[in-house]
């Protein structure tokens, strides 16, 4: 198994650090800190970053066009100018008060797929959707903690992690329609005290997942389910990895302060912060969201 130190490229204080994502026409990282109600840029080539505070709980960004970005939020989906900060609703989640957004991505087409969750975790009480043409379609119902979507290289496969299931499923996936059928495991998560997070796939195929309670970033092989490379970070709550960068090998990885102990935390200075690590693989960029309201 190979084995790599990431640096830490910004000591950061993010609660709940998520959504790591390459903003390609930017060439920016994009972040999130959930519970810190918050959304960042960092430039990978100093490490500068960029927030704005935001008035609720974003779950995860997408590209968009021009100055705006996607935003996945406690209630609904917006679109939000960074600079300015001025959102836009586009459609409302018909959900429980207390369910918020959390992790997402956009295919090819530029459909967006987000996950909602019980902000207390509550088991089967989120779904995952698909928001095509203005409408959000229900494609997963009941899910614990919706995280890690992507797409094999060729698109024919969707990825997809419910956290709370301890697995990674594969979907055939239909471009042409957004159609997800033929669910099978291919990843079963047996470490202890571990969760399946944020997820990215390099131009090989193989899957990057960010461990919550791991302190890493493993590196599975989907045809045989191993874990075949580990990143291992000074953090225990790795939340999400994105590859970017120049030439698309570097990857930002988020951490997490929540839910750490006073002791862990002591140990564990830099939880909360984002990290970055130079890879010999290469990733694709974050799709942008391609539906214009």
């Amino acid at each position: 198994m190979e084995i790599w130190k990431p640096d830490l490229i910004y000591k950061a204080d993010l609660i709940l650090g998520e959504g790591a994502r390459w903003h390609a026409g930017w060439q920016k990282f994009l972040f999130v800190d959930i519970k810190g109600k918050l959304i960042g840029t960092c430039n990978p080539v100093n490490g500068k970053i960029a927030t704005k505070k935001i008035g609720a709980m974003p779950g995860m960004l997408a590209p968009a066009w021009k100055d705006q970005l996607l935003v996945a939020l406690q209630g609904k989906l917006a679109l939000m100018n960074f600079e300015t900060g001025k959102m836009q609703t586009l459609v409302k989640f018909n959900e429980d008060a207390q369910n918020r957004s959390n992790d997402g991505a956009c295919d090819a087409l530029g459909r967006l797929w987000v996950g909602t969750m019980h902000v207390n975790a509550k088991h089967g009480a989120g779904n995952l959707y698909c928001y095509d043409q203005n409408k959000l379609i229900k494609k997963i119902r009941g899910t614990n903690v919706s995280n890690g979507i992507c797409w094999s290289p060729d698109y024919k496969t969707m990825y997809y992690i419910d956290s709370f299931s301890y697995q990674i499923k594969a979907f055939d996936y239909d471009l042409a329609t957004g159609n997800i059928n033929n669910e099978q495991i291919v990843v079963q998560i047996t470490e202890t005290n571990t969760l399946a997070d944020g997820m990215c796939i390099d131009t090989e195929g193989m899957l990057w997942v960010a461990m919550w309670g791991g302190s890493c970033v493993n590196r599975y092989n989907p045809l045989t389910g191993e874990c075949i490379g580990k990143i291992e970070v000074n953090a225990p709550h790795v939340t999400s990895c994105a590859f970017g960068g120049e030439h698309m090998n570097q990857m930002l990885i988020t951490t997490a302060k929540d839910g750490l102990s006073t002791e862990a935390l002591r140990l564990h200075p830099h939880s909360g912060s984002l990290f970055s690590v130079k890879l010999k693989v290469t990733g694709l960029p974050a799709a942008p969201w391609k539906t214009q309201p």
